[in-house]
């Protein structure tokens, strides 16, 4: 369990690592920004990215984790697809 008060930092640590802002976490699946917000969407994701995140003990496997997410994330910003329609 990710102790009280933990998961804003997490969230804004994977953030800036994803060169994103924190909101990602909070939109709707497929949604563009500025479309969904936190109260409109389901939190279980972000909460499930969140408790993988703090499960992983290993920077290198934070590291590798983080490597992919970035890497999809290029992907999908240099075809201008949403995460929705890649996959």
């Amino acid at each position: 369990m990710i102790p009280p008060g933990q998961a804003d930092v997490l969230l804004r640590r994977l953030a800036e690592a994803l060169e994103s802002p924190v909101e990602i976490f909070f939109q709707e699946s497929g949604s563009e920004a500025g479309g969904a917000s936190g109260s409109d969407c389901d939190p279980m994701p972000t909460l499930e990215l969140l408790r993988l995140w703090h499960a992983l003990r290993e920077p290198r496997s934070r590291q590798r984790v983080l490597a992919a997410a970035r890497q999809q994330a290029r992907n999908l910003r240099a075809t201008g697809a949403t995460d929705a329609a890649a996959g």
